[in-house]
């Protein structure tokens, strides 16, 4: 049994990992390892192998993100505190005989908890259960509740059809002041909420998804002696939650694979053999569903692209793929790829536009560390390795997340958005009915065509600034916080180091702000 495989592996290959978020955790480097080399070797590993390093790293406590098979900061630091654990060189490569100890040390701990992947059919969800630690199952409210025999942790399976409150109806019910309750964090968009702290002395973590006509989610809650249990179970459980509604069944898939030609947001245009087409929100089956596609489709060399955007992390597995696969990518006539999508857009070999293509910054959406594998680090990291040209990211780091900014056809062509050799594919209008429901209210959905085939533009467009490709006025993003000043000033080097490429003009600082647990430093 290689190390990495084995128990855990089915989970860790069959299941869905999404949640786009936001926060950069920016950390100096240890001194002797070398973080392009330990990326180096990491993408040389099968995606198994991957998520096997990182599955194994959370059991052991050393990496507290979820678990994307993407090497980014958290990543290459949870390898090298692991080694520094066990007295090794700490390099950021493991080595076989590493890799072996890294299995054995996690496998007591996987074994001691029982995590298996679990359909719960009355709580809407697939998720990882420790089975072997949350013996005690009884029916709670529409979902279950699974707890330890004292108590000690319980986690809550909930179903709220939106009949009786609506998505925002309930984030607010949960948000609202209560005796006992201190809220640490909370955070909502209207696809999912997250609402962690204490209640009656207990700490809690609740997660719903918007599932349309329902809202599926899950509540887990720990006493300070089970603390520990609790962090590992809380990453597996938000790295591998998804509601039912998501999940596509053996019967759907046969069903797609043979009408032709549509696995989630992806289809296969019959009058384009060569082509894959991406017409919808990016969601949490992006990447699943993409791999389906390129399996009914293995020859496909052409991706066009049609999206408002939605996911970061999961987009970012797809560029990642598109790059190594030598793809090319295309915005159609008429078409709008947007935030998110950009990502993909840009890991292209060939790329085009003649559509429309928008950026902006990362959304802070989501504050809650087990949610934040997906880093500013890891956004700058990809447009790096996708050549993006410093400009284009000034762009995007200056355009407000409420904003739109859409490229013109000359800065298409001057900044290198477009490259290497045109694109040409058949007329491919995507289907109506495919086009995704509006999530944000008084904006209209983005480059999706309409009947009479023109674009709606985004409704928050950030127009060109004259003589050149950077909004007007100073912008401001937050790349990371640290919880003394010690701590920001090496963080603050380890930035300009990692992206003077990047951010160009811009200069790093530290501010301070004062908050209800003192001085953050960001």
């Amino acid at each position: 049994m290689a190390p990495g495989q084995g128990r855990g592996h089915k989970m860790r290959k069959a299941l869905v990992v999404f949640f786009g978020v936001v926060l950069g955790l920016l950390a100096a480097a240890p001194a002797l390892a070398d973080k392009a080399e330990s990326q180096a070797w990491f993408e040389t590993l099968s995606e198994q192998d991957r998520s096997g390093v990182q599955y194994d790293l959370v059991l052991l406590g050393h990496f507290r993100f979820i678990i994307d098979r993407q090497f980014g900061e958290n990543t290459y630091q949870a390898i090298v505190d692991f080694q520094r654990s066990q007295g090794m060189d700490e390099t950021g490569v493991l080595t076989p005989e590493e890799r072996q100890t890294l299995f054995d040390l996690s496998d007591v701990v996987y074994k001691r908890l029982g995590l298996t992947d679990t359909t719960d059919n009355v709580g809407r969800s697939s998720l990882v259960l420790p089975a072997a630690l949350l013996t005690e199952v009884t029916p709670y409210n529409n979902g279950n509740s699974y707890a330890t025999a004292d108590g000690g942790i319980i986690l809550e399976t909930l179903v709220t059809p939106q009949t009786e409150l609506s998505f925002a109806e309930l984030f607010a019910s949960y948000n609202a002041t209560q005796a006992g309750l201190e809220v640490t964090d909370a955070s909502y968009n209207t696809r999912r909420f997250v609402i962690s702290g204490t209640r009656n002395g207990r700490e809690f973590y609740t997660l719903y998804e918007n599932a349309g006509t329902e809202s599926v989610g899950y509540s887990l809650s720990w006493t300070v002696e089970h603390a520990a249990d609790a962090q590992i179970i809380k990453i597996f459980i938000a790295s591998y939650f998804v509601p039912l509604k998501f999940l596509s069944t053996p019967e759907t898939d046969k069903a797609a694979a043979s009408a032709g030609n549509s696995f989630g947001v992806w289809s296969l245009p019959a009058e384009a053999p060569q082509v894959i087409a991406l017409n919808g929100e990016i969601g949490s089956t992006l990447v699943a569903d993409f791999d389906k596609a390129i399996a009914a489709r293995p020859e496909a060399q052409v991706l066009l692209l049609n999206s408002p955007g939605g996911y970061v992390d999961d987009a970012l597995v797809v560029a990642r793929k598109v790059k190594d696969r030598g793809m090319s990518t295309l915005v159609g006539q008429g078409m709008g790829c947007y935030s998110a999508c950009s990502y993909i857009f840009f890991a292209g070999v060939n790329r085009s536009v003649a559509g429309e293509l928008g950026v902006h910054q990362i959304s802070a959406e989501v504050a809650d560390l087990v949610l934040a594998q997906t880093t500013l680090a890891d956004v700058l990291s990809a447009l790096d390795d996708f050549q993006v040209a410093q400009p284009i990211i000034t762009v995007m780091l200056q355009t407000t997340p409420e904003k739109m900014y859409i490229f013109t056809a000359d800065e298409v062509a001057t900044l290198g958005i477009a490259r290497g050799e045109a694109i040409e594919v058949a007329t491919i209008a995507p289907p109506v009915e495919q086009q995704p429901a509006n999530t944000n209210p008084g904006v209209t959905n983005p480059g999706f065509l309409q009947p009479n085939g023109t674009t709606p533009g985004w409704g928050q467009t950030s127009t060109p600034a004259a003589g050149g490709s950077t909004p007007a006025g100073e912008a401001y993003v937050m790349l990371a916080w640290r919880e003394s000043q010690t701590e920001a000033d090496r963080s603050l080097k380890y930035a300009k180091d990692m992206f003077a490429g990047a951010i160009g003009s811009a200069q790093p600082e530290v501010a301070t702000s004062e908050g209800a647990a003192g001085t953050i430093y960001g």
